[in-house]
């Protein structure tokens, strides 16, 4: 048990980071302006990101304890980097999104968040690594598309 109680703590820390980093301005914005613009034809209902990042974070947070643990190895160093660089524009997204309501700018977050996934994902030696980060990468694929629309179209 031991050997997996620091993965259960990274997991508990990230959900509490991205719970004080979008909820409060998330909540708020849902409720109010963000029904009244336009969104993209595949816009999910918003019921459904809540438990989608919920279990995101639980994958990156092992991600990150792998890479963590692995940050000796050839190239883990950087690996390591780019994934917590990645994960801080995400913790920025949703203050950018909903906060200022700047979507130009949290296009280009995901945009950058992509990349450095990318190469965190080829510079890692850890393939359990680049699988636990495939479901994350379609989400954000997925977001940047639906920012994209809502760039567009408002």
């Amino acid at each position: 048990m031991k050997r997996y109680l620091q993965p259960i703590i990274l997991i508990f820390i990230l959900q509490v980071l991205a719970f004080l980093t979008s909820y409060f301005v998330t909540e708020n914005a849902v409720s109010t302006w963000y029904q009244d613009i336009n969104k993209a034809a595949l816009n999910p209902p918003d019921w459904l990101f809540a438990p989608v990042w919920t279990i995101l974070y639980a994958l990156l947070a092992i991600a990150l304890w792998i890479l963590w643990r692995a940050r000796h190895d050839p190239n883990g160093k950087i690996a390591f980097g780019l994934f917590v660089a990645q994960l801080v524009l995400n913790y920025c997204w949703s203050p950018v999104f909903f906060g200022l309501q700047a979507f130009t700018a949290a296009f280009i977050i995901l945009l950058a968040m992509i990349g450095l996934s990318i190469g965190a994902m080829v510079m890692t030696r850890r393939r359990i690594v680049v699988w636990l980060m495939i479901p994350y990468m379609a989400w954000i694929s997925f977001a940047t598309y639906l920012t994209f629309e809502v760039m567009r179209l408002n």
